[in-house]
């Protein structure tokens, strides 16, 4: 059986790092999430590093370090695909507050790869937010705690 590949949203970092799996007590999620990255299976969008960069924090450095492993730039497949994505949910990206603006990428770029992509993440359904949107389109999705039980992992 092919490995899975990931695509992880900003939730899913930010909910990992701040509130559940903090790297002190978890280093084993982080050192998985390295070796994920290291094989190529882990990835994200570009526009979910301009998202964290505002914040500029921990989590931001430990994703600066990894800048070029991880973070995918825009190509046609997926700009295509954000395209048919926003036109099926217009109301995915919230303009009046700045928000979610790389959720739609973290989808098509999951969507636009072959294999296709699990997106990692953790918002719960809700008004054309991922998981509708995931369901909707016909893209796996997951938690991070899902992930570490698809990899395996233990501490």
């Amino acid at each position: 059986m092919a490995k899975l590949v990931y695509s992880i949203d900003s939730s899913a970092l930010i909910h990992a790092w701040h509130r559940i799996y903090r790297p002190k007590n978890f280093g084993f999620v982080w050192d998985g999430l390295d070796k994920l990255i290291e094989e190529g299976r882990l990835k994200s969008s570009i526009e979910v590093y301009n998202e964290l960069q505002k914040k500029d924090d921990e989590l931001f450095a430990w994703c600066k370090e990894r800048k070029g492993s991880i973070f995918v730039e825009i190509d046609e497949p997926t700009q295509a695909m954000v395209a048919k994505i926003m036109a099926a949910h217009p109301k995915l990206v919230d303009t009046t507050k700045g928000r979610s603006g790389a959720d739609p990428f973290v989808m098509a770029l999951a969507a636009s790869t072959n294999p296709q992509m699990w997106v990692v993440t953790e918002e719960y359904p809700g008004k054309e937010r991922i998981p509708d949107v995931c369901d909707a389109q016909n893209i796996d999705y997951c938690g991070v705690a899902d992930l570490i039980e698809k990899e395996g992992w233990t501490s």
